[in-house]
């Protein structure tokens, strides 16, 4: 496995976004991770994809079970924890069902580095489709950098085809939809006070 250089929870999430829906990844958690990590990471995912984030454990499921939590709903965000202990037996199950596992919204496998080797020795065509969406989650430092601004403004704007100044005059005419990445938008232009 490559070398990753470690993200911000906001920076892995704001790639997820650009993949849009049925995207699947895999984030490898701090070493000394806790639960307020994955809760911290769970809320990023929730502002930039817009939407309810559900964890489900599958430590203790079977694979119907495990399928069944996936697909109920489809379309919502699940980090997908409790696979760090998986065995070469459990992984290769959960590889030969990968079909079984898909469904409209992102997947996150949260994983540590070791359950990430588990998952590239013993389920292959599970690796094979979450490709290059591998992330090393790293400390946020609270506030994005000025690059970070300016690349999220592009990427909006990339996006929605539209510009800074578009937006802000939607906003003022107050027919901007009600987006949570135009909320986002406005407040990285300092226009907060148009909401």
């Amino acid at each position: 496995m490559p070398d990753l250089e470690p993200q911000p929870g906001h920076e892995i999430a704001r790639r997820l976004e650009l993949r849009g829906s049925h995207a699947w990844a895999v984030v490898l958690k701090p070493p000394d991770t806790a639960v307020p990590a994955l809760d911290a990471f769970e809320d990023e995912l929730e502002v930039y994809l817009g939407g309810r984030v559900r964890t489900v454990d599958a430590s203790q499921l079977s694979m119907a079970d495990l399928r069944e939590q996936l697909q109920s709903p489809p379309d919502d965000v699940i980090v997908l924890t409790g696979l760090d202990d998986f065995d070469e037996d459990s992984w290769t199950a959960l590889d030969i069902n990968r079909d079984g596992m898909e469904r409209q919204g992102t997947l996150v496998l949260w994983l540590s580095s070791e359950g990430a080797l588990g998952l590239c020795r013993h389920a292959p065509n599970l690796r094979s489709f979450i490709g290059g969406s591998i992330f090393h989650l790293g400390p946020d430092g609270g506030i994005m950098t000025e690059q970070e601004r300016q690349r999220r403004l592009a990427d909006l704007a990339a996006h929605y085809k539209l510009d800074n100044e578009q937006v802000i005059r939607l906003a003022e005419a107050r027919t901007l939809p009600p987006d949570p990445e135009f909320v986002e938008w406005l407040v990285l232009l300092g226009r907060g006070d148009l909401l």
